[in-house]
């Protein structure tokens, strides 16, 4: 092939590849915008001793991006490391209405190589009426954690990615009689009850 038709060929790729990195460039510049639109309507509010504050949330898009960056670092620790039972940091985000948010403890119900299906765990006491809901179920003793009380509540059952796991934070566990407790509720409240249509 002579030089000019490598020359052509080049610009030809050069052309293809353009409009791609102008449609990433305008996305930065949209989402730019939109941060600094969201900044400008929140920066004169006191938030003081509050939670999941506009400046909990740009926190998070700084983390989540940082976690997506490094993610082909993160995959050596997939697989067996986690097991069902333990208690891990799991990194839930800023979320939107009433979804759980923040950094919290969560119980693994099931490791799936590169996600988890876990439970989030509180230790914010339940009222008398989610109690009577049978949603909730109190925890026995968190191994390796701080003594106190802890619920799950089984409807919060969510499947994160295990990159969302703190690694370095100790693990804790619980009684395999717990996990049949949870269990219980499963099959009590329903949630996972499937009853054929009549034909």
């Amino acid at each position: 092939m002579d030089a000019a038709k490598t020359e052509n060929l080049k610009s030809t790729e050069t052309q293809k590849e353009t409009p791609k990195i102008d449609e990433l460039k305008q996305s930065l510049d949209v989402a730019n915008s939109i941060l600094t639109e969201y900044y400008n309507i929140n920066k004169d509010i006191d938030y003081t001793g509050k939670r999941n504050t506009p400046k909990d949330y740009l926190d998070w898009v700084d983390k989540k991006t940082k976690i997506i960056m490094n993610s082909p670092k993160q995959k050596q620790f997939i697989d067996t490391l986690i097991k069902r039972g333990q208690v891990v940091w799991v990194e839930f985000g800023y979320n939107i209405g009433d979804e759980f948010s923040g950094r919290h403890p969560a119980l693994v119900l099931k490791n799936g190589g590169r996600t988890l299906i876990v439970l989030p765990v509180t230790s914010k006491p339940p009222t008398e009426r989610q109690l009577q809901s049978k949603t909730y179920v109190e925890l026995g003793t968190v191994y390796n954690f701080e003594s106190m009380r802890r619920w799950i509540n089984i409807l919060n059952i969510t499947n994160v990615s295990i990159q969302r796991v703190d690694t370095k934070k100790i693990r804790g566990a619980v009684k395999g009689s717990d996990m049949d407790k949870i269990s219980k509720a499963f099959s009590e409240y329903g949630l996972f009850k499937y009853t054929p249509q009549n034909k």
